[in-house]
């Protein structure tokens, strides 16, 4: 008998289905389910795990949070756990009677690494056990059929790669934790924490931030002038987008009233837009980000649909389909679905020439694999829509674009006119998730010919601060800088988001805790919040992925930087705990009260138990909003565009959404031509 263990029940069933030569049962223990088969015409039993059935950990006598064992920390032997105890039971049962087991985890660090926790489990009851591993990109029946033909030996270099990155990841996040929360005094649940790759990311967010709060405006002015050319209403806009000088815009005033414009040249353009490149992980993400997906979010699905075999491996860093990819296999599948087929029929009518970028020697980009043959969300279908648009365009024509630049003189001032149409749409018409907008102009329009001015419009503004990251721009960002990995970036902005250092919503905007942390580890330790030390320890892993260095010499490196920082901290122990102390006090407040000018707060009736919105001034003050009174609250660095005061980020107890909105009844008004005002707002006595 040979058993077969996937890293999740998804895979395991998908495994077992499209390998099965027999009748198909299934069988569970407790909540794990087994699949009993014949496969390669041997007797099976596909086993799912749960991802890693062993967690690194330190000893029980750390478990106390006190700064004299810190440095202790650093150098203490870590300790590999059983987690899963159900799975870990169902593999020793039936590894006793096995004679080879097979390790179908996903191909890459993380999933080596849990098939050696796998691997370990069985030989401690079967010594004798033969081992094998089965790599593929996706869970095909034909790519897994090759795969079981074609059995390998499982890698030790990639499982002790993501091995040392879990051990140096554990030292540096829980002693730095532990300081910083001891020295904020935050413990139990509201403790603060620092990490190898949350703190440079978090980093990023911040300074940001504060280059929005120094931002300085600047005003200008710009111009505009609306034409019309027989029956149809164009704008021109002034050469220069935006006249910082006041000189400048007064001589634009005197040409208001003049009524005919006069066109001095036409320059026609012609270009050949490339198809998109398939999609890597990173482009998948902000693709994803950019039709309204959290990353977290659009990782958790397309990791789904990967498991029900519908898409390829989306843990990926290549751009290039390797020639092994039957291409024209995928079409034919794809197009069973009528709003693909127009388009898979015309790709098919020619040779495929696939648009390429990188290229990796990990899983092939990221591609659909068969059409989904039963029910999943709507959110699964829009991401496989999202994904099955992409690779087909990366198979059909260009875009062939024309862009027209019109120069006119109005009253001795120079204006330009833009247009721009597609002439021929190419991939633009399966991508329907790329934007483009058309500006077409009437086609009679030719040089010296003199246009109607009907107006010309002055707009007063001011320059804006740079704006926030987007969760699909700090993804990119992340990987310019080689923080953490393609697994692992969409699980630091979840967690970023779940410490409440930064406010879940499409742009990033720290806490004031954030400020702190972040402000304080640079002051003392710029090496922890800048994107280096972590970049270094990452092509450190690598390394150990290629047999280049040994887990044990880049872990003990990596203990030799958390003591030099630890040494630094503790010597300006005092200063981060005041940071932090002002930082927390500001973290509480919503903004300040309309009534007396005092901070906000939210606070909780000691006669009813109920929380809400009270004035720091009462009882001198009795202004008062209401809050929800179940599910988890936080004061979100997002402030109202209506009354600036702190929105709150709200989730069910239930719920794993989060809904961000302001409290402020005034802001909610059905009226909505009357202007909110916030001294409206309800008043209560209820303290």
């Amino acid at each position: 008998m040979q058993m077969i263990i996937a890293e999740k029940s998804t895979a395991a069933e998908t495994i077992a289905k499209n390998l099965s030569e027999s009748r198909l049962t299934s069988k569970d223990y407790g909540l794990v389910k087994i699949w009993i088969t014949k496969i390669n015409g041997e007797e099976s039993v596909v086993i799912p795990l749960k991802g890693h059935i062993k967690e690194v950990k330190y000893p029980k006598k750390y478990k106390s949070w006190n700064y004299e064992t810190l440095n202790e920390m650093v150098d203490a032997k870590l300790e590999y756990t059983d987690s899963a105890i159900e799975n870990i039971d169902v593999l020793k049962e039936y590894a006793k009677k096995a004679e080879k087991v097979i390790i179908a985890t996903d191909y890459d660090t993380e999933g080596e690494s849990i098939g050696f926790e796998a691997i370990d489990v069985v030989k401690s009851v079967n010594s004798k056990i033969k081992i094998y591993r089965a790599i593929f990109s996706s869970l095909t029946k034909t790519e897994l059929s090759e795969a079981f033909s074609n059995l390998k030996q499982p890698d030790k270099n990639l499982a002790d790669s993501a091995d040392a990155r879990r051990e140096v990841d554990l030292i540096l996040g829980a002693v730095l934790t532990r300081f910083i929360s001891l020295s904020a005094k935050r413990l139990g649940n509201a403790y603060l924490s620092v990490g190898r790759v949350q703190t440079p990311t978090l980093t990023f967010i911040v300074d940001r931030e504060q280059e929005r709060r120094d931002f300085k405006p600047q005003k200008f002015w710009s111009f505009t002038a609306k034409l019309e050319a027989n029956g149809a209403e164009l704008i021109a806009n002034y050469k220069e987008e935006k006249i910082f000088e006041e000189k400048e815009a007064e001589k634009l005033r005197k040409i208001k009233n003049v009524k005919q414009a006069k066109i001095i040249s036409i320059s026609e353009k012609m270009r050949t837009v490339l198809p998109p490149k398939p999609f890597d992980t990173t482009t998948f993400l902000r693709s994803a980000a950019a039709i309204g997906f959290s990353v977290p979010n659009a990782m958790r699905i397309v990791q789904g649909l990967y498991m029900k075999g519908y898409v390829s491996y989306p843990r990926t860093d290549n751009q290039s389909y390797p020639p092994t990819l039957n291409l024209k296999e995928i079409l034919n599948e794809l197009s069973a679905d009528r709003k693909y087929k127009g388009f898979i029929d015309k790709i098919l009518s020619s040779e495929l020439h696939p648009t390429s970028g990188k290229s990796a020697k990990d899983h092939p980009p990221i591609h659909p694999v068969k059409l989904p043959d039963q029910k999943i969300t709507t959110q699964d279908l829009k991401i496989f829509d999202l994904i099955s648009r992409r690779f087909l365009a990366t198979l059909s024509d260009p875009s062939k674009e024309e862009s027209i630049l019109i120069t006119l003189d109005i009253g001795g001032k120079e204006f330009e006119l833009h247009g721009s149409k597609i002439i021929e749409p190419g991939w633009r018409s399966v991508y329907i998730y790329s934007k483009y907008e058309e500006n077409i102009l009437p086609p009679e329009l030719k040089e010296g010919q003199i246009l109607k001015v009907k107006s010309i419009d002055e707009v007063e503004d001011q320059t804006s601060p740079p704006s926030r990251y987007s969760q699909g721009g700090m993804i990119k960002l992340m990987e310019e800088y080689r923080l953490g990995t393609k697994s692992t970036r969409p699980d630091i902005l979840s967690k970023l988001m779940l410490r409440r250092y930064i406010s879940a919503s499409k742009t990033l905007i720290p806490s004031e805790v954030a400020f702190a942390v972040t402000q304080s580890l640079k002051k003392i330790s710029p090496e922890l919040t800048g994107p280096k030390l972590t970049a270094n320890l990452e092509e450190d892993m690598n390394k150990i992925a290629e047999a280049e260095k040994r887990k044990d010499e880049v872990v003990n490196e990596a203990r030799k930087d958390v003591h030099d920082i630890l040494n630094d901290l503790e010597k300006k122990k005092k200063e981060v705990g005041e940071l932090m102390h002002q930082a927390l006090l500001k973290q509480y407040v919503f903004g300040k009260c309309p009534l007396c000018g005092h901070d906000l707060k939210m606070i909780i009736s000691k006669r009813t138990h109920k929380r809400f919105v009270g004035c720091s001034n009462y009882p001198n003050c009795h202004f008062a909003m209401p809050l929800p009174q179940s599910g988890y609250i936080f004061i979100s660095p997002q402030t109202c565009p209506k009354c600036g005061l702190h929105e709150i980020e709200w989730r069910g107890k239930e719920s794993k959404r989060t809904y961000i909105f302001c409290v402020n009844p005034a802001c909610h008004e059905k009226d909505k031509e009357k202007k909110a005002d916030p001294v409206k707002a309800k008043e209560t006595k209820n303290k």
